[in-house]
């Protein structure tokens, strides 16, 4: 039984790093399209996540140096040495995430605020800033500021999209359900766009427990096209449809 158990255990630290590999690939990649760098100049995350990819396979890889320690010596203790690697590396690369995420959106809001006031008239900037205080959870003041840019946009559909996330994000369901479905009234013939907000709106319905809704705005999402998550199908699948 203890010889089956060694196997067992060998066999998992020779999965590991390959496991651990595929979650740096993931991370490299969310960093390289949403997230900025701390550590380097401007918001080149592009650098940033070929560093970190890098550096990451690399540690990877180097754990197979303790595993095959391990199993020449066969001493399964030294095993300890990837295993506390692995986890020490996954919590130190998401809270580097976290921390270059917050530091990016906060460089970028002050470029927008430059913005804002270079074109006061100009509701670009409004809508990226309120973006941004979205992405930080901060929904109060991606509010006041989606406010503002309804009140100067020649394209307020969008704008009440990402109000209506927004107010999806405070848990103000009817709100968020109201923006949406104006915002898809207000633009028919962008297929894309009503499609987007059919889906948004279906996970609105879905999370306040109104499922026969939510399964319409899917099927609608679905026949112009729209790729609706897998997950969601199987989460709404449980409730009984289909």
């Amino acid at each position: 039984m203890r010889g089956l158990w060694r196997v067992v255990v060998i066999v998992i630290a020779f999965l590991a790093p390959l496991v651990l590999l595929v979650f740096v690939g993931g991370l490299a990649h969310t960093m390289r399209w949403q997230l900025g760098s701390p550590l380097l100049p401007g918001y080149n995350w592009l650098r940033w996540s070929h560093l970190y990819l890098t550096l990451g396979s690399a540690l990877c890889l180097s754990l197979y140096v303790p595993v095959i320690m391990s199993v020449v010596k066969k001493k399964q203790k030294i095993l300890l040495i990837p295993f506390i690697a692995s986890v020490a590396f996954v919590f130190f690369s998401v809270l580097l995430a976290r921390i270059s995420q917050r530091v990016y959106l906060t460089q970028h809001m002050a470029d927008l605020d430059a913005e804002i006031a270079r074109k006061p008239t100009d509701s670009t900037a409004l809508e990226a800033k309120a973006n941004a205080y979205a992405d930080l959870g901060d929904y109060d003041n991606a509010v006041a500021l989606y406010n503002e840019a309804l009140a100067i946009t020649a394209t307020p559909a969008y704008v009440l999209h990402d109000r209506g996330m927004a107010y999806m994000g405070k848990g103000e369901a009817a709100k968020a359900m109201a923006d949406l479905t104006q915002a898809l009234q207000m633009n028919p013939n962008e297929k894309g766009f009503v499609a987007q907000c059919y889906n948004d709106r279906a996970v609105i319905y879905f999370r306040s427990g109104q499922y026969a809704e939510s399964w319409h705005d899917v099927e609608k999402a679905r026949e112009l096209g729209y790729q609706v998550h897998p997950g969601f199908l199987a989460e709404l699948e449980k409730k009984g449809y289909r």
